[in-house]
């Protein structure tokens, strides 16, 4: 043990680990200290304040255990002359006691209980998962709704240069919809079933403005594999790429969307596009609900609020887009 822990109060005896108070003398050192738990199979607690982060250290048996949708919990495997370690670490921001409660935690079950890592890894997150906020992620619509989005901006940045893309790609930044050009403006919708239909979200939504027209592209994704598709992290970083110096505008509009880089393992499907995306004119003849279709329907429509609707396209008549976007959809007609 290193010498700024010298002043380490002494524990009952046959205690297994440090009290609080010896965790602090032990963090407020602030030299890194790797203590050793007794038991089988071996365990370490590196404990580490210049890193902030506490690790135990034991030796790896399968399966490698899920902490993707925890903060500050990571999971590695390192490669030693003992053979495969497991590394299971905790970011302690201002919660060293619950890190270290949890790492000793999981020393037990391996140690006590005979519990293989994983199985002690999700023991010991049940007992402490008031410590730690579970990592919740885009939901479902979101993630879908963004890799359509992206798709587009990919597509725009190919055809008009970085900077004109993705200075459309207005709809997180503001109440415009989702693409803003000179000529048309583009409302994204992307699902994942069989059929065309999207959910739409409030009454301006779906509002052409300043008389121009407003097109609904409609995106039909399916589930697929590594060779055939990209999670939503691979796409976003093949567009930030793409977007070259522009990269600062499209980490914001992603930030508005929800999106966080250290969630990005919760995203773990593969998503390719089942077709050619489909356009629809939002016009006249569209089902949309807007605040004069409803005001004349609805008696006293203004106390209306939180409004949601699907409608299904499937066996809507597609359009076509002016250059230079008509080779992202096709008006092929669709058969259900």
């Amino acid at each position: 043990m290193s010498s700024g822990a010298s002043n380490l109060t002494a524990t009952s005896e046959g205690a297994r680990h440090l009290s609080v108070a010896n965790v602090d003398v032990v963090w407020m050192s602030g030299n890194p200290v790797v203590l050793p738990i007794v038991g089988v199979p071996t365990c370490k607690l590196d404990i580490d304040p210049p890193n902030g982060t506490v690790t135990l250290i034991t030796a790896f048996t399968p399966p490698e255990p899920d902490v993707a949708k925890w903060r500050n919990i990571t999971f590695r495997l390192v490669d030693s002359d003992d053979g495969e370690l497991a590394e299971l670490s905790v970011t302690v921001e201002d919660n060293l006691h619950g890190a270290y409660g949890l790492l000793t935690s999981v020393a037990d079950q391996l140690q006590l209980h005979g519990e293989p890592i994983a199985s002690a890894v999700a023991t010991s997150i049940t007992k402490h998962r008031n410590l730690f906020a579970g990592r919740t992620g885009l939901s479902n619509e979101k993630e879908l709704g963004l890799f359509g989005e992206l798709l587009i901006l990919e597509f725009l940045i190919e055809r008009m240069g970085p900077g004109h893309a993705v200075e459309s790609w207005q709809g997180p930044r503001s109440e415009e919809h989702d693409f803003v050009l000179s000529e048309v403006h583009l409302e994204i919708k992307t699902t994942a079933s069989e059929q065309r239909k999207h959910m739409m979200h409030g009454i301006t939504q779906l509002e052409p403005l300043r008389g121009i027209p407003l097109k609904l592209i409609s995106i039909q994704l399916t589930r697929s594999n590594h060779e055939g598709g990209l999670t939503l992290g691979q796409l976003i970083s093949r567009v930030r790429v793409k977007a070259g110096g522009y990269r600062p505008m499209v980490d914001a509009s992603l930030e508005a969307l929800g999106w966080d880089d250290t969630d990005v393992k919760l995203y773990k499907t593969f998503w390719t596009q089942r077709n050619d995306p489909r356009a629809y004119d939002v016009d006249e003849r569209f089902p949309a609900l807007t605040a004069d279709r409803l005001a004349a329907a609805i008696p006293n429509f203004p106390a209306v609020s939180n409004l949601s609707y699907a409608v299904d396209l499937t066996h809507f008549k597609p359009t076509d887009l002016p250059e230079p976007l008509a080779a992202l959809v096709t008006i092929d007609a669709e058969h259900p």
